[in-house]
């Protein structure tokens, strides 16, 4: 019931009102009951003093004449009697003091209560009131005149006491009742002025109320909040009025921030379309036309159209309708859209013009005024990959376009942008990954994983048609000089130059690859030995002719050295075929480059090699018998400046370690089976058996010297593999630092962090650490600042190449002298002629190793772990 009245001004007023006029009432009752009372009583007082007063005066008038006994009684009888006739009067008693009554004796008088008593003793008149009566007592004091009669009495003794009683409660009484009658009569009043002031602000109010439920009731969706004004539902009131603008205001801020229903619905629909599945990409068009519909549930829009542009993709204009448009229309928003596009793509898209995609049925009326379409774009550049879009919408130019929708329209665009962006650069990607997954991404031509699909292919056909067909395998001679001298990037232009005039040289169905590095393979279809021999002689001229110019402003070429096998004369197997053009490339190298070979017809057998060997049988456990390590000296030698060639004496450091596999009934050396191993990712099991046939207690006791050992990329990203290796160094009693893991310049830099845990863990176990196949490029500069490397392993042919080029000898001086500021010991390695020799001791370099000196050597071809000192003999 509270709780009601509380929320209802109306009643909230009444009853205010009513509580009011009580409270008031109450109060105005006991204000005029106080002050009336008071009144009452002071009167009552004033009175019975007037009283007394005249009466003392009367009766001293007759004391002055000198009353008799009789007299005095006959005044007393007067007093009594006029007492007893008005009840409600005042009365009068007098009473005598002791002295009067000892001089003159007793009169009739009431015996003398408390109140008298104190008159008496204190001579101060005593006013009390009790029980609705006002009791006056005042003493009577002796005065010069009084004892004159009364002898016995002195000046200032009390005399007597005359006790006036006045009855006041019947006068009270009658007074309270009148007043109270009166308020009853006032009371009702405040009441009925506050009910016609509540029925007043009622009424007001009600029609206000009835205004703001009529616009409440319009309101469905955000957009109707603008239509809405609830400061137009006037109270009459300037505050309520007030609150009402501020209202206003309110639902100006909520229909800017607020989002309908629907339109959270579409958005967590919108969200879910970011998941791009294989069916998106497969028909993402169907995706559009699927968003398109799902759009126009929450607001009207007659199109969408996409432009992408994906690296070297050509670019492409999609227009898809939702609704039926003249041609008129079409033509000008295909216009608009392709003027649109242009400006964000470039001109050559500008003249690219859009693909329309006809409406499905939309239920509305087609589009015949150009002029009430307005177009919404939003648009993306990226680099990585290099992709350039713009997306629109074709919504009604009359389009209330309200904070809210025009978030959504971003929100629309945003997801059209992202997820048809996102699906044309899968595409994109998609079609490198198929292409590169056939292709040498520096070259364009086919990779080795294609040429062997290749190669087996040519072999059915050839078996199934019976007829021939040639394969070359080409390699560049010395394009290792030219990477060094002119770093890796130059190299890399270098072989795309040469892979291009190999591509110009062969006939037309030829197929070009590039098996890896500067190696280049061939298969020509229907040829044999005389029209393959008259292709690979053209590769050779165009090859001679061939001239890169480098950054420096000099003019580099190279030459070649091809090997050819006719299938399936020479082999019935594509790694036969390749094993015996791959063997006739090597003699074409030995027999000084810049040639072919071809199988001797007279003794075909005499220079093929077998079969390369097959992968099941490479990879089988490798036992002493199929794995078997070999061993080649490194000296240190004087400089050239101490000791002439024919007195230099060779100080034996040193060991590296190679290896051999025992396959198709012989020993293979690695440049055999090496890419193999790397083909099939067998590099870790590979190193893993080639360290534990080297890290044995016979070993161990026989050699003093450093043991350099090669490890691959793939075995340094083991977890395993150095504890494996500290077990087997233990076992064996090799001291750790006599161990060295060298890893090729370029590979060690594969993956930074990685082999920067490496190279750490390396030589917390004690072990050293070696960079090979170094260059003047900057790779061997980075590792140098970035590693703790123990040794550098430079080429002695690199060395002759630099030293005839003055700018490329400041290379080698930079580097040495690097090396030796950091107490780096650099090695030159396959060192196979006198020149070279002579070019690594005047390099300054001490340690050195190669045929030249001691070739390699297995344990059972008597290698000898610690030799002598010895002379060299040229």
């Amino acid at each position: 019931m509270l709780r009601r009245i509380f929320r209802s001004i109306r009643l909230l007023i009444v009853v205010s009102a009513l509580v009011v006029s009580v409270l008031v009432a109450g109060a105005m009752y006991w204000a005029t009951v106080s002050v009336f009372d008071r009144s009452v009583r002071q009167s009552a007082v004033e009175m019975s003093a007037s009283l007394a007063d005249g009466t003392f005066n009367a009766m001293y008038q007759i004391m002055r004449q000198g009353w008799t006994r009789g007299q005095l009684n006959e005044f007393l009888q007067s007093i009594r009697s006029q007492n007893q006739r008005n009840a409600d009067s005042a009365r009068i008693e007098l009473y005598r003091g002791d002295e009067v009554i000892a001089q003159f004796g007793k009169i009739e008088q009431p015996e003398p209560d408390t109140q008298v008593a104190a008159a008496f003793a204190s001579g101060q008149t005593q006013v009390t009131m009790a029980q609705g009566v006002i009791r006056y007592d005042r003493p009577l004091i002796a005065e010069a005149q009084c004892v004159r009669c009364h002898t016995r009495a002195h000046v200032g003794d009390v005399l007597g006491v005359m006790s006036v009683t006045q009855p006041v409660a019947a006068l009270t009484k009658r007074a309270h009742q009148d007043l109270f009658e009166r308020l009853l009569l006032i009371m009702p009043l405040p009441f009925l002025a506050a009910f016609v002031i509540a029925l007043f602000l009622g009424g007001r109010m009600a029609r206000s109320l009835r205004i703001l439920k009529r616009s409440i009731g319009q309101v469905e969706r955000v957009e109707d909040l603008t239509h809405v004004r609830f400061s137009d539902a006037h109270t009459g009131f300037s505050e309520l009025d007030d609150v009402l603008v501020e209202v206003d205001h309110l639902t100006d801020k909520v229909r800017n921030l607020a989002v309908d229903r629907n339109l959270l619905e579409f958005e967590i629909r919108l969200l879910e379309r970011f998941v791009i599945t294989s069916d998106v990409v497969r028909d993402w068009r169907r995706y559009v036309r699927d968003l398109l519909t799902e759009i126009n549930t929450v607001l009207p829009v007659h199109g969408v159209f996409t432009a992408f542009t994906v690296g070297d993709r050509p670019p492409g204009i999609e227009l898809f309708w939702h609704d039926a448009v003249t041609e008129p229309v079409a033509a000008t928003v295909s216009f608009r859209v392709q003027t649109r596009v242009g400006e964000v793509l470039g001109a050559t898209v500008a003249n690219l013009i859009p693909r329309q995609h006809a409406p499905e049925s939309s239920g509305r009326a087609p589009l015949i005024n150009a002029r009430l379409i307005d177009l919404r774009t939003k648009e993306i550049a990226m680099d990585t990959p290099v992709m350039q879009g713009v997306v629109g919408l074709i919504i009604p130019s009359d389009q209330d376009l309200s904070p809210v929708t025009r978030l959504l329209i971003e929100s629309i665009l945003s997801t059209m942008l992202n997820v048809v962006g996102s699906v044309r650069a899968i595409e994109k990607h998609t079609e490198d990954l198929e292409f590169y997954a056939t292709r040498d991404p520096l070259t364009q031509l086919y990779n080795q994983r294609m040429f062997w699909s290749l190669l087996e292919y040519e072999v059915g056909r050839a078996r199934r048609h019976d007829y021939q067909f040639a394969v070359l395998v080409i390699d560049m001679d010395n394009f290792k000089n030219i990477n060094d001298s002119y770093g890796h990037s130059f190299g890399d232009v270098f072989l795309t130059q040469v892979a291009s005039a190999l591509q110009d040289g062969l006939r037309a169905g030829d197929i070009l690859a590039r098996y890896g590095g500067d190696e280049f393979v061939a298969i020509l279809p229907e040829a044999g030995i005389a029209a393959a021999e008259m292709v690979a002689t053209r590769l050779l001229e165009r090859l001679r002719d061939l001239q890169v110019r480098t950054p420096n402003g000099e003019s580099v070429g190279a030459s070649l050295s091809i090997g050819m096998a006719i299938g399936l004369t020479h082999a019935d197997t594509a790694r036969g075929l390749f094993a015996v053009a791959d063997s006739q490339m090597y003699r074409a190298k030995l027999g000084g480059k810049n040639q072919l070979a071809v199988p001797d017809p007279m003794s075909p057998d005499r220079d093929l090699i077998a079969p390369i060997v097959d992968d099941d049988a490479l990879f089988q456990s490798p036992t002493d018998q199929t794995l078997q390590p070999i061993f080649q000296p490194i000296f240190s030698v004087q400089d050239a400046l101490v000791e002439r060639a024919d007195e230099l004496l060779l100080q034996q450091v040193g060991m590296e370690v190679f290896a051999r596999i025992y396959a198709g009934k012989r020993w293979r050396e690695a440049q055999d089976f090496i890419g193999v191993i790397e083909h099939n990712g067998k590099n870790e099991a590979f190193d893993r058996a080639l360290l534990a046939r080297v890290l044995r207690p016979e070993i161990a006791e026989q050699c003093e010297g450093l043991i350099f050992v090669n490890i691959s990329a793939r075995t340094v990203r083991s977890n395993t593999f150095l504890n494996d290796v500290v077990a087997w160094v233990d076992a064996c009693g090799l001291a750790p630092e006599q161990l060295v893991f060298e890893l090729n310049e370029r590979e060690s830099l594969a993956d930074i962090a990685v082999f920067d845990r490496f190279v750490e863990a390396l030589h917390g176990h004690g072990f050293k650490f070696a960079i090979g196949n170094a260059s003047s490029g900057h790779w061997v500069f980075q590792h140098l600042r970035r590693y703790e490397v123990d040794y550098v392993k430079v080429s002695a042919d690199w060395l002759v190449t630099l030293e005839r080029v003055s700018r490329d000898r400041a290379f080698i001086d930079g580097l040495l002298g690097l090396a030796r500021a950091l107490s780096v010991t650099v090695i030159a390695q396959r060192v196979e002629t006198a020149e070279q020799l002579a070019s690594v001791r005047a390099a300054g370099i001490t340690w050195v190793q190669g045929r030249l000196l001691a070739p390699e050597a297995s344990l059972a071809e008597g290698f000898v772990f610690n030799r002598p000192d010895q002379r060299f003999t040229p």
